[in-house]
């Protein structure tokens, strides 16, 4: 096996640095596990400490009682009072400090649970000392009292000293537990730290000795690198790339840069490095280089790239190679200008050879056109000059034989004759004096001259050249040519007129008009075609292919179709779609076009028109028609269910115009009758008919609209009451009163039911206020005399009752508290008002944190799990939210499952409204959904609706303690925060409380 391989992978030092720092991570915990774990003992000897101490304060409270003197004290008339509420209150205090500090030690709260009645009990006996006690012959004496009230008073000492020498005892022993577990763990943490620190010592220097290896590897590679980038003969730069705050490449550094580049392009490597790419060399962010390496970094591809660059003295090409390399890209350039030079001078010998090789095929053409179809009538003349030297006529030395047709004059006849007598005419135009201009100045000339044959004027066109004394005048018939030319500039100009005409037709029509050949896919369009796809005239070359990727994604087959078929059959069924715009406008296209034949080549020659605006809106008409409709539907709707007519009266007139339900509501069918003023008013009740005259002369004088009510009487002799209302309106410049009529003979019924229902509410109310204090005086009074005869007959007659009086005895106890429960839970039922003044911001996991610190003994006794999500906070009662959830998780725990650990679990979400399915008068949109889950016994479906009604219980009282009232009282505080409370269960598979309360 190849150990060296391995020593030198860099996956074996990755491994051994994991499993490194997974053991000093282990001793590190286990080091903070020790001193943590020291650290609790530390706070529970000072907790003992504290129990201690309040146990001794406890000691000597009741200490104090058993001295004589201060029963003397409590005896004397001056200072009983104030001596025995502090001496009370003083016990008090120590009571409850030591209920706080056993509060997580359920043994010591046990034995604590009965001193609060003792020490009652000790107040009660010390304050019936402290009174003067009166003989009776029927009874003891007052010695005989005065001692048996001692003795009772040390009885219950003795107790109270009972009670404080077991939680002595088990504080000693807890003291004693703890100073053990010290004295095994003290040694421990101290032998983690020093292995922790040995082990991070042997780590430090392993690889203090691996990064000395690399380092000096890396040298060596660093410099062989060096030695190869200083005598490449190419451009060797690498660039990390900038990015901006979204992640997105903007600019790449120049991190390093070879000696190359200050051979080539006179740039200094060491000032350039750390620059922008797009300050040291700009081109590169042009024509789409910049792209090309952003590219290559981020798709990790190679590149190659060619460019012209300006150096200090030349143009320099180079051809680069970019490849991505670590976090940036290495850009490797080699110097082509040699190649690319030779390349140019081929290219352009090619193109002196191209142009000579034209120019002597158009001579050769030139040629063979003159000798094959030459129509010029071509003539030589010579000078005839004076004695002066000035010409004065030109003599006809030769001239073709296309004369003849033009003349009737025969070459040979006129050959040798002077001009003035073969074409006198030459002598009465300017011509004369071009053909001499031509002989004096050597210049040639051209002009045209009209000439009369068979009485038509043709004309011609005659160039002269200088041959000799004379010239060569060459001439051929134009008259055609000239008639095309003057109807070509005719038609220029109207073709201008038109097409500045049409420019101006499709800006404003929004119209753009294309050329499209076939044969290739190039295409022409219009300055405003480019305008509707959101570009400038002319910014890019138009294409089939180019073309289709402004057309909409799911109209591109449609547009493939379109040029399939338009290539195939010169015309389409296609004649609109979809394109986005440069800006990323959708707009519609409709296109009308044609195929035909120019200039050799198969193209489709159209327009098309931007018809967005024009869709956008055919699509609001169209939806708005439809709005409208279902406007008009539900308003017919509404009017049936809401019980309304409405009507249009013209005011002034007997015209008026009524629903279809108005009709109804009358006991018509619609359009039962012609509608009218005067019709109308028949239906009025005799007791209304003068209110409604009023109403309708005020209304005609005063042009406003009163709300008013009156009644009517139906075909069938019923009586309803009408509610109406509306505005005046101007229309065709008259008054026109728009109403509405609502039938609210139910709502007057329901008016009066309403008011005997407040008023039977109200006494109601005063005999519940009534029975609150009854119940919170009279009923209580008697219960707590019940309870303290009951208190004093348990200290000082228990144990002279036999088993089956002290089994009796506990029936009355019980059945005492269950009656003192049920006041109580009355009382608070009874108190839950609907006032919602005092709503407060609450906090639902302040709420169950108090919730299970007053129910921690119950939860610690049956070994409870309460489990809650983040639960919200809502407006509310804080009382009155922590009743609710003491109630559900007082239920949850008394209705447990014996064979399974308790677990409530409690969880909240936000809904809207519309998501909650049960059938209640919701205030808000959103609710706060909270569900109480539990493992517990469960019960029957079909009493999910019974157990939230007053004194419902589903066990006999001999199974389950409680008064039945639980679980009402939580649905009237659910109620009274404008919620909604149901539960779920299954038999033996525990239930589910939920409740929403608004958002």
């Amino acid at each position: 096996m190849d150990f060296k391989r391995i020593y030198q992978s860099s996956k074996t030092y990755i491994v051994l640095l994991i499993i490194s720092f997974a053991i000093i991570l282990f001793t590190a915990n286990m080091a903070y596990y020790q001193i943590m774990r020291m650290q609790d003992l530390a706070e529970k000897v000072a907790h003992t400490l504290q129990v201690n101490n309040a146990i001794s304060e406890l000691s000597a409270h009741y200490t104090q009682a058993e001295s004589e003197e201060f029963r003397k004290q409590l005896k004397t008339v001056d200072t009983n009072d104030a001596l025995f509420n502090s001496y009370k209150e003083d016990g008090t205090k120590i009571l409850d400090t030591l209920k706080k500090l056993t509060a997580s030690d359920s043994s010591q709260q046990i034995r604590l649970a009965p001193m609060q009645s003792l020490l009652d009990t000790l107040y009660e006996d010390l304050y019936n000392l402290s009174q003067e006690p009166s003989a009776n012959s029927d009874t003891l004496s007052l010695e005989d009292a005065e001692k048996l009230q001692k003795n009772n008073i040390n009885f219950t000492l003795y107790r109270i000293r009972n009670i404080k020498n077991q939680m002595l005892a088990e504080e000693r022993l807890s003291i004693k537990n703890a100073r053990s577990e010290y004295d095994t763990n003290k040694y421990l943490a101290p032998l983690t730290s020093l292995l922790l620190a040995f082990f991070a010592l042997l780590v430090f220097v392993l690889a203090f000795f691996k990064i000395y290896r690399n380092k000096l590897r890396i040298r060596r590679s660093e410099g062989f690198l060096r030695s190869v980038l200083a005598t490449t003969d190419n451009i060797v730069n690498y660039y990390e790339p900038i990015f901006d705050t979204q992640k997105k490449i903007i600019d790449f550094k120049i991190t390093f840069a070879n000696e190359c580049n200050r051979d080539y392009l006179g740039l200094d490597p060491e000032k350039i490095i750390g620059e922008p790419i797009s300050k040291v060399f700009p081109f590169l962010m042009l024509n789409g280089e910049f792209e090309k390496l952003v590219t290559s970094y981020t798709e990790k591809t190679k590149i190659t790239l060619d460019r012209q660059i300006s150096g200090p003295d030349q143009r320099l090409w180079f051809k680069s190679i970019i490849t991505p390399l670590a976090d940036g890209i290495m850009v490797t350039a080699r110097n082509s200008t040699a190649e690319e030079k030779a390349k140019e001078e081929q290219l352009l010998l090619n193109q002196q050879l191209e142009e000579q090789n034209l120019k002597l095929l158009d001579h050769r053409a030139f040629l063979n056109n003159i000798f094959k179809s030459i129509s010029h009538v071509v003539m030589n003349f010579e000078s005839v000059r004076d004695s002066s030297g000035a010409i004065i006529d030109f003599k006809i030395l030769f001239i073709n034989d296309k004369i003849t047709p033009i003349t009737g004059d025969l070459p040979q006849d006129i050959i040798n004759k002077n001009i003035s007598s073969v074409f006198p005419t030459i002598f009465e135009t300017e011509i004369f004096g071009y053909l001499k201009g031509v002989v004096n100045s050597g210049k040639p000339t051209s002009y045209e001259v009209p000439y009369e044959v068979d009485g038509k004027t043709k004309w011609f066109s005659a160039r002269a050249i200088k041959l000799g004394d004379g010239i060569t005048l060459t001439t051929r018939e134009i008259t055609e040519e000239k008639e095309k030319t003057d109807e070509l500039l005719h038609l220029n100009t109207q073709l201008e007129t038109q097409n500045s005409i049409f420019v101006d037709a499709e800006n404003v029509a929004n119209i753009g008009s294309y050329i499209w050949y076939l044969d290739n896919g190039e295409a022409t369009i219009s300055d405003n075609f480019y305008r509707i796809l959101g570009y400038e005239p002319n910014t890019f070359k138009v294409t089939y292919d180019s073309y289709r990727k402004f057309v909409h994604p799911d109209d591109r087959e449609m547009y493939d179709r379109l040029g399939k078929e338009t290539s195939e059959h010169g015309q389409s069924q296609v004649n609109g779609y979809r394109i986005i715009t440069k800006q990323g406008d959708v707009k519609h296209i409709e296109l009308n076009g044609r195929s035909m034949i120019r200039n050799g080549r198969k193209v489709s020659v159209g327009v098309v028109l931007d018809v967005t605006e024009e869709k956008e809106k055919t699509d609001r008409v169209a939806a708005l028609n439809q709005e409208l409709s279902i406007q008009n539907s539900i308003l017919t709707d509404a009017e049936r269910i809401a019980k309304i007519g409405s009507f249009i009266w013209h005011v002034g007139t007997d015209e008026i115009e009524i629903s279809d339900n108005f009709y109804r509501m009358i006991g018509f069918e619609p359009k039962g009758f012609k509608s009218s003023l005067k019709a109308f008013r028949k239906f009025i009740h005799p007791e209304d008919v003068k209110m409604f005259d009023e109403n309708i002369e005020n209304s005609t004088k005063e042009l406003k609209v009163k709300e008013h009510r009156y009644r009517i009487i139906t075909t069938e002799g019923e009586v309803k009451h009408f509610e109406v209302n509306g505005q005046l309106i101007e229309k065709n410049n008259t008054s026109v009163m728009l109403g509405v009529a609502q039938d609210i003979t139910q709502n007057i019924a329901a008016e009066e039911k309403l008011r005997a229902s407040n008023l039977q509410l109200q006494h109601s109310n005063a005999e519940l206020e009534s029975f609150n204090r009854v119940a919170s005086h009279d009923l209580q009074e008697p219960l707590r005399k019940t309870q303290m005869f009951i208190s004093r007959l348990e200290s000082t007659e228990a144990e002279n009752l036999s088993e089956k009086g002290r089994i009796y005895f506990q029936k009355v106890v019980n059945a005492a508290s269950r009656m003192q429960s049920l006041v109580l839970n009355l009382l608070t039922y009874s108190r839950i008002d609907s006032k919602h003044e005092d709503f407060d911001l609450i906090d639902l996991n302040e709420v169950l944190k108090k919730v299970k610190e007053d129910l921690s003994s119950n939860i610690t006794d049956t070994g409870a799990l309460i489990k809650s999500e983040d639960l919200p906070s809502i407006k509310g009662v804080s009382y009155q939210l922590e009743q609710l959830f003491n109630n559900l998780i007082s239920n949850a725990l008394k209705y447990r499952a014996v064979e399974a650990v308790p677990t409530i679990t409690i969880q909240a979400e936000k809904v809207h409204s519309k998501q909650i399915p049960e059938n209640f008068f919701k205030i808000a949109n959103t609710y706060y959904k909270i569900t109480v889950i539990d493992n517990g016994i469960g019960f029957s479906t079909e009493h999910s609706e019974k157990i939230f009604e007053v004194f419902q219980r589903l066990h006999q009282k001999s199974e389950y303690s409680g008064t039945g009232i639980g679980l009402a009282i939580c649905k009237k505080i659910i109620e009274n925060h404008h919620g909604f409370i149901y539960a779920t269960s299954e038999l033996g598979k525990g239930s589910a409380f939920v409740f929403y309360l608004p958002a």
